[in-house]
């Protein structure tokens, strides 16, 4: 688990961090996410132990990263937005030298790269210098070197950044893996992250936090989601009258006919919905061409807290 605690961090006169606290459970990925100057880049060095806090607190799985700092990062394990390669070295080189910087040796040691070496698929370069490898395969021999010593906890710096889909499915479900036995916080400007791989969603905007919950929650808070979309082939008259618990959108032409969205109440039965609309229609000789229930979608969401008000 990693907790953090009034976080709160000063850069001369600029409050950087106001106040952040948090929790990334065991077993679950938060997604960390906020417009370039929010502070994540802060939240992120202080969560690692890179950079000590103006004030607040980190626990790594209950160690006090202030008062324990070598026996906290033991349990984490960090990739960096950047991570430096060595050039000259291969990969099965570099992995060792990471693995001794952890104070493995021996058959130890070599368990450990292993191990690495197989959840994130690098067999097949490994005599390959560091240099030329490709991005997705850099990214992924950091990756390896960030679980080598196997942590409880997990923090990546924009894990997919740059990658091709293919290789973000790979490094996404590597991820997947990995949240079985661990607490991951994955920091990223790419929000079909929040949707591959987080749980949970937290928001920072000029260094505090402005919604902290789950990724149903936090895509909930478009207005948008949960309505439902119809096309007619011609608008039947009279339907704000006979379903009054919806809310109906004005009226707008499409491709194929004419388009409402309605917003349904919580606790309304979608099904039985769609079937007295449809019999509505009939009624009136007008047909459903196509129905569909809409998501929030997390660009609009993020774009509105980005300026608008703090929501815990």
């Amino acid at each position: 688990m990693i907790k953090a605690e009034h976080l709160s961090r000063r850069y001369g006169a600029k409050l950087a961090l106001d106040n952040l606290s948090f929790t990334a459970e065991n077993g679950s990925v938060l997604g960390f996410i906020g417009p370039n100057g929010a502070g994540k880049s802060t939240a992120m060095r202080m969560i690692c132990g890179i950079l000590p806090p103006g004030s607040g607190t980190v626990e790594i799985s209950g160690i006090s990263m202030t008062a324990h700092p070598r026996e906290a990062k033991e349990k984490l394990g960090y990739l960096p937005e950047n991570a430096p390669l060595y050039a000259g070295m291969n990969v099965l080189a570099f992995l060792r030298y990471c693995g001794t910087m952890h104070g493995l040796s021996g058959a130890a040691l070599r368990k450990a790269v292993d191990e690495s070496v197989a959840r994130c698929r690098l067999q097949g370069v490994l005599r390959e210098e560091l240099e030329t490898l490709s991005k997705g395969f850099r990214r992924r021999v950091c990756l390896a070197q960030a679980i080598l010593h196997r942590p409880e906890n997990l923090v990546l710096d924009e894990p997919t950044d740059g990658l091709d889909p293919d290789q973000k499915r790979e490094i996404r479900t590597l991820i997947g893996e990995i949240r079985k036995e661990s607490a991951i916080i994955v920091s990223t400007h790419i929000l079909e992250e929040i949707d591959a791989v987080c749980d949970n969603v937290l928001v920072i905007r000029e260094g505090r936090k402005v919604f902290f919950g789950t990724t149903r929650e936090f895509r909930a808070l478009d207005p948008d989601d949960g309505a439902l979309e119809l096309v007619f082939d011609r608008l039947p008259e009279g339907l704000p009258e006979r379903f009054p618990f919806v809310r109906f959108s004005p009226p707008v032409p499409a491709v194929e006919g004419t388009q409402v969205r309605i917003r349904p109440e919580k606790e309304t039965n979608r099904a039985e919905l769609i079937g007295r609309l449809t019999a509505a229609a009939s009624e009136n000789g007008a047909r459903i061409l196509r129905c569909e229930f809409l998501s929030g979608r997390l660009e609009k969401v993020f774009a509105e807290l980005a300026d608008g008000e703090v929501r815990k």
